[in-house]
């Protein structure tokens, strides 16, 4: 009964997993008709997100590794979100991609689950070597290189991650967060002093480093966006961001939550280093997509500034902000794809009102967005996550984020002003896909709507989260 009830628990995990098996088939099978996989990964996700959201509130912890929770659900269906517009944006690649997309849904959503760090790791290696897969099979110069350097770069991540757990196991005995967080080791001498602890924890909080894009380990981030498709950029930028965020939750507020008075310190001076390295960077880029890729390194900074407080107000505004954040970026990669791959050159977008009047127009709505102007989402999920750290008396990080805020205006408002204000320097009028102009479409409406009417989602955050 036990093992059905575990099973029960996960089964829009055991769902994913088989809709790869089925599209593994479906790609021997069909021959000619590769469209067929493109749509049955969509529908998958689909059928996914609707289990997902009728099993929000079924609590519990499944195999003693996975704790299903409304939050943990809330990140799964930031992932899926951001998987069905990748999946759109994508629609057109080959079959390999939308498979290996589906295994990356996975690992994510196992990723913000896991309360042992032997499911974490398998997670972690699942989701990442999907998204190393995607990048290769283009066969294109760049994709081999972007893929070669975030595999070494994954391996060297993994391989801290790794080291961690097993100081971390030394000091415990355990690798099982709720039983670590009541665990009376060094009872009289605080663990916050213990030598071997803090080795361990920075070791893991490095190796997440690289994959939420933090400073120092940011380096990779903008040459892997230029060499990737922009539908596997976007993907990397959002549901990547997501699925660690959501990892952090159980880490830092369930295993290491009385702990509290080494990480918290450490998350907001991150926070604050890597918005401002990530703002000051994309200030002197020429190119749109390592632009974008220095955007998603400033909004992580963002995020983990809610996650240095560490409250549930300020991590059920974070969580909103990825919800707008996943619908805002890959808005502006359909764009980007759109306008065209080749094209990425910042030099390629002037004169674009004139070529793509859409895709201007979405353009100027999604990078508005992204620097946090009203009446946009970008400028909601600002306000409420800015707020919720202002609540515990961070005055002085909050006006340092919303100066990061204003240089990042400068560059997201360059593509729009280039795109409004010159003439065009070459005459390729771009194609716009009817799945890319969907997944424009379905961005769009959710950074107006959450712009102009944010409370039915703040009010579900706050049922998630019971507040």
């Amino acid at each position: 009964m036990e093992i059905l009830k575990d099973t029960f628990l996960i089964l829009p995990e055991i769902t994913t997993a088989l809709a790869v098996l089925v599209a593994l088939l479906l790609d021997v099978v069909v021959e000619r008709e590769k469209w067929i996989i493109a749509a049955f990964a969509l529908f998958s996700t689909i059928v996914v997100g609707l289990m997902v959201y009728f099993n929000l509130f079924n609590s519990g912890e499944a195999f003693k590794m996975l704790a299903i929770t409304p939050l943990a659900r809330a990140f799964d269906l930031v992932i899926i979100l951001g998987a069905f517009i990748t999946l759109l944006i994508g629609w057109e690649r080959r079959s390999e991609f939308h498979i290996l997309l589906l295994s990356a849904v996975l690992g994510a959503m196992v990723l913000v689950k896991s309360v042992h760090f032997i499911s974490f790791i398998l997670a972690l290696e699942i989701f990442s070597f999907a998204l190393i897969g995607q990048m290769a099979i283009t066969w294109d110069k760049r994709g081999v290189e972007a893929a070669m350097k975030f595999f070494l770069l994954s391996v060297l991540a993994s391989t801290l991650i790794v080291m961690g757990m097993t100081l971390v196991y030394g000091v415990y005995g355990t690798m099982h967060f709720p039983t670590i967080y009541r665990s009376d080791v060094y009872e009289i001498k605080s663990l916050s002093d213990s030598l071997l602890f803090l080795t361990a924890f920075a070791m893991i909080i490095a190796g997440m480093g690289f994959k939420l894009s933090a400073v120092p380990f940011h380096f990779w981030t903008p040459e892997v966006f230029r060499g990737t498709h922009s539908a596997l950029g976007g993907f990397i930028a959002t549901v990547s961001k997501a699925a660690a965020f959501g990892f952090l939750v159980n880490l830092l507020l369930e295993a290491f939550a009385r702990q509290y008075a080494v990480w918290g310190d450490l998350m907001i001076w991150l926070a604050v280093i890597t918005m401002t390295v990530g703002n000051l960077a994309a200030l002197a880029e020429k190119n749109i997509k390592r632009m974008l890729g220095f955007s998603t390194i400033s909004h992580a900074g963002y995020v983990l500034l809610a996650f240095g407080v560490g409250t549930e107000e300020s991590i059920g505004a974070a969580v909103f902000y990825l919800v707008v954040y996943t619908l805002m970026t890959l808005g502006a990669f359909a764009v980007v794809h759109s306008v065209g791959e080749e094209g990425s050159d910042l030099a390629h977008y002037k004169g674009l009102l004139k070529r793509a009047p859409f895709q201007t127009a979405f353009l100027a709505v999604f990078m508005l967005s992204l620097a946090g102007l009203p009446p946009t989402a970008g400028f909601v999920g600002k306000f409420y996550l800015f707020s919720s750290v202002l609540k515990e008396g961070y005055m002085g990080f909050v006006l340092w984020a919303l100066l990061n805020g204003v240089i990042s205006l400068f560059y997201y408002v360059r593509p729009v002003f280039y795109a409004l204000g010159f003439a065009p320097q070459v005459s390729v009028v771009p194609r716009l896909k009817p799945s890319v102009f969907f997944a424009m479409v379905i961005a769009f409406a959710g950074v107006v709507y959450f712009g102009l009417a944010p409370s039915g989602l703040l009010e579900f955050m706050r049922t998630l989260l019971g507040l």
